[in-house]
């Protein structure tokens, strides 16, 4: 229904259908449409067609009188001239004399036969202008004004939205005038100001931590520099080694995972005594006992055999006096002595093997002879990569008075185990073994000393906990297909802080309880390169368990890998945050959650030497081998005395947020991991430990590129000998350089990384040497001097792979130099130089042996195998 003033409109009309009704008396006009004609006669030129809602009644044809119409603002007064019928049965033609304005009019009839309410229509004569809006107008039911009350926008804390709703509380409700906190609608008003707190705080949080500039949370932080291909570091655990004496006869296996305690001056909770050297299995109580809440606690970290035998070694010194470990040295030939009465000793062959750990230790001053003058800093941890067995005949394998006492016929000879550490623990000092006591003259024996049965440690103490569920009970969240939606990413909270940060083995492998089967070595490690010691092992309904492992990014996870990364919070808290099924496995629900991870980290763990004083015994489930986690428990040594030799060190707190703004902008710049040209892949290599020169060259294999990159390392342990003079990288070393040189290799190209092309010299010198000079020792300084070995000092020898690139070529020049500084060098001249294999090539008179772009000269003076070069020296005059 309809009228003029439009107090009433309605969509649905449904008065017309009523009125259609052939029964139905009345009628009623259902729209009106405008035509005109400019060239109709006069007097029809502006036709109005009225459509009724059925037929309309006879007497309506030829009545303009039953017309009128209303309206309009500039043109008023428009008069109907005629009224006829049309084809259509439901519509007249009405006929006026002329055209109105834009406003709209208003069409009535009067007739008995026509609805009062439908007895009118409005119509437009510009309905049929072009227009881009729709002609049928809008009358929308307005919602009802709201008057909205003075509040202050101001509220952003628990007081001031408390404040803002008990104000508004009498403006809705004048009766309100409660003000005790016990009422229901004051704890609700409470309420709800406690969570408009935490909303309020929850949109300043977003908008800071969405830059990384104003962020304050350590979790932000670490995502925005992630982005830029930075690390925040979360610090790392202190590390050192123990060292522990055995009883004769009683030896077994102190695991990795052994902990280890400083010192405990109270009783334990149900003792009357503070504990000795060894506790028990379940007498510490590190959570609750009030005795252990300010112990530090460190554990082993690889597992070692304790053996009685070799609590204390000696080194031989072949039976000389006054003798001395050099700096810089590798090896040494040991053996183990027993008391068999009346002050003799039995020697014996310790029981070694590659990959343990030896302490050397200055136990006796060298001037006094006496403990307490001992150097505390002339001790060193070494880890063996040979043994091999050997003897001395000279002497017999019983030390009379404790002293070397020479072999008779049918005497056995001393028996001694050979051994070599690695080239990075090469002795940073002289160690001396005896030493001339300056005011007696008498012999100092035993100065220096080897300790085994030493096993490295690190700060942290391992937990075992149940974490809460996240189990999610069915009907609360929709069925969400992978792939199809968002799925809120797990985010697991842990219980302890804070996590512990350690060095891992670069391919690890867990035992089924979450324990490393492997031991872990090489602890000094940077602390942007630990990891977080943690493993979680997750259940679920009618499937076995996984473990989930930790990973410092999920980019390189796939939608199988069972990873999580540990996030940490600013007060050290952590939370594993898991994968979404595209960068590492969601969780899925689970109905338990065990997790094995060790908690303390950064410098709190640095304490000195000799701070570790307790042992706890483990459980009997950890003296199972994890690598062998079926098979029986291992015995437990019985130790008699445990030391810390060196101070712990390494323990680094997390990075700052501050340091890290400071430093990510432009670490990305400093770096790029990325090589493009050959020049790219050479600099790569270099950055690698051990390298001396590289070279990198493309070629097309076929179907793609191939980088090919030759290296020269600067240690000769590094590289495999082969027959000819040819050598190859060893297994160990390419792999790394190949891993290494990955990570800056562009998609499309293969890497293939081998040896460079070592080119043997041949070299032949006639000195002169000075008078008053012993011709030997000038001929061994000279061979010291072209070698390709380190010297002590600092030194290196003229071939020593560090002082040789590819392409550099071997001048005569530097060779005469060097032999002129010499001290008792008169003269020299160089009678040959040329590569080994060829016939001299004019090399002499050039006064070089040039090399090739991929070749490096090589000069080992060994004689039994003279293809790795040659070097011979002759000499007149001297003494």
């Amino acid at each position: 229904m309809i009228s003029r003033e439009e107090p009433l409109w309605c969509d649905d009309e449904q008065r017309n259908a009523v009125l259609a009704a052939p029964a139905h008396p009345l009628n009623g006009i259902d729209f009106v449409e405008y035509y005109r004609n400019p060239l109709a006669p006069p007097g029809q030129r502006f036709r109005l067609e009225v459509r009724f809602v059925k037929p309309p009644p006879a007497g309506l044809v030829g009545s303009p009188a039953s017309f009128s119409i209303e309206g309009g603002i500039r043109i008023v007064g428009v008069e109907v001239l005629d009224v006829v019928a049309t084809a259509a049965a439901d519509r007249l033609a009405v006929f006026v004399d002329r055209e109105g304005d834009l406003s709209t009019y208003w069409l009535h009839v009067a007739d008995p036969g026509i609805d009062a309410e439908r007895s009118e229509a409005p119509f437009s004569f510009k309905a049929g202008c072009p227009s881009e809006f729709d002609c049928a107008p809008r009358h929308d039911c307005e919602p009802e004004t709201f008057v909205e009350p003075a509040l202050d926008y101001l509220a952003k804390d628990y007081q001031s939205f408390r404040r803002l709703l008990m104000d508004l509380a009498p403006q809705l409700n004048p009766d309100f005038t409660e003000r005790n906190p016990a009422d229901l609608t004051v704890s609700l008003i409470e309420l709800f100001a406690y969570t408009g707190d935490y909303l309020s705080y929850f949109q300043d949080w977003a908008a800071t931590e969405a830059f990384f500039d104003t962020c304050r949370d350590r979790i932000s932080a670490a995502r925005h520099v992630r982005l830029i291909d930075y690390q925040l570091h979360q610090g790392r655990n202190a590390h050192g080694f123990v060292q522990f004496d055995g009883a004769a006869g009683v030896n077994g296996t102190v695991l990795a995972g052994t902990k280890l305690m400083t010192r405990v001056s109270q009783p334990l909770r149900g003792q009357v005594a503070a504990p000795g050297l060894i506790i028990a299995p379940g007498m510490a109580d590190l959570d609750t006992d009030p005795a252990l809440q300010s112990v530090t606690v460190f554990e082993t970290a690889a597992p070692i055999r304790v053996i009685g035998a070799r609590n204390l070694l000696r080194i031989h010194d072949w039976g000389d006096a006054t003798c001395c470990l050099a700096k810089g040295a590798r090896e040494a030939w040991l053996f183990a002595t027993r008391p068999l009465g009346g002050g003799d000793l039995g020697a014996s062959r310790p029981d070694l093997q590659a990959d343990e750990y030896l302490l050397l230790e200055e136990v006796l001053g060298p001037t006094t002879g006496l403990a307490a003058d001992a150097d505390p800093r002339h001790r060193q941890v070494v880890r063996l990569e040979m043994v091999e067995n050997a003897t001395d005949p000279v002497f017999r394998d019983t030390l009379v008075g404790g002293q070397l006492t020479p072999a008779g016929v049918g005497d056995t000879p001393l028996p001694l185990l050979h051994v070599r550490w690695r080239e990075q623990d090469a002795t940073r000092m002289p160690f001396c073994l005896s030493a001339m006591q300056q005011q007696s003259g008498q012999l100092i024996p035993l100065v220096t000393i080897i300790r085994a049965n030493v096993a490295p440690a690190d700060h942290g103490r391992t937990v075992i906990r149940e974490l809460p569920s996240l189990a999610v009970p069915d009907g609360t969240l929709p069925a969400v297909e992978p792939g199809s939606s968002r799925w809120p990413i797990d985010i697991q909270p842990l219980i302890d802080a804070p996590l512990t940060f350690q060095t891992m083995p670069s391919d690890p492998i867990f035992a089924p309880d979450g324990r490393l089967a492997t031991g872990r070595h090489d602890l000094d490690q940077p602390a942007d390169a630990a990891l977080p010691a943690i493993t979680v092992e997750y259940g679920w309904e009618g499937v076995d368990s996984e473990l989930f492992r930790p990973q410092r990014t999920l980019i390189g996870s796939d939608m199988f890998d069972a990873h999580f990364v540990a996030e940490i919070g600013n007060r050290g808290d952590a939370r594993l945050r898991f994968g979404d099924d595209q960068y590492g496995r969601r969780i899925d629900r689970p109905i338990s959650a065990r997790a094995r991870y060790r908690i303390g980290n950064g410098r709190a763990g640095n304490i000195g030497t000799d701070t570790l004083k307790h042992i706890i015994t483990p459980e009997a489930a950890d003296l199972v081998d994890p690598s062998n986690p079926g098979g029986p428990a291992l015995p437990f040594p019985a130790i008699t005395a445990l030391r810390q030799p060196l101070a712990a060190t390494g323990g680094t707190d997390p990075q700052s947020i501050e340091e890290a703004r400071q430093l990510a902008p432009e670490a990305f710049r400093a770096e790029t991991f990325r090589a493009v040209t050959e020049a790219d892949y050479e600099a790569a290599a270099l950055k690698l430990n051990g390298v001396a020169a590289a070279k990198a060259r493309f070629l097309w294999t076929g179907s793609w590129h191939t980088v090919f990159v030759a290296l020269h390392p600067d240690d000769p342990a590094s590289l495999d000998r082969l027959p000819g003079g040819g050598a190859v990288l060893r297994p160990a070393f390419a792999a790394k350089a190949s891993a290494w040189l990955g990570r800056y290799r562009l998609a499309g190209y293969d890497l293939v990384v081998n040896a460079a092309v070592y080119v043997p010299i041949e070299l032949d010198i006639r000195l002169c040497i000075k008078r008053g000079h012993f011709r030997g020792e000038v001929l061994q300084a000279v061979s010291d001097a072209l070698s390709n070995r380190r010297l002590p000092g600092g030194v290196t020898g003229f071939f020593h792979p560090s002082n040789f690139r590819f392409g550099s070529s071997v001048y005569s020049s530097r060779i005469y130099a060097l032999l002129q500084s010499i001290d008792g060098v008169e003269s020299a001249r160089i009678l040959t130089m040329k590569r080994y294999w060829d016939l001299p090539n004019g090399e002499l008179e050039r006064g070089l042996v040039p090399m090739g772009p991929n070749e490096v000269a090589r000069l080992d003076n060994d004689r039994n195998q003279p293809e790795f070069g040659v070097l011979r020296l002759s000499a007149v005059g001297g003494l």
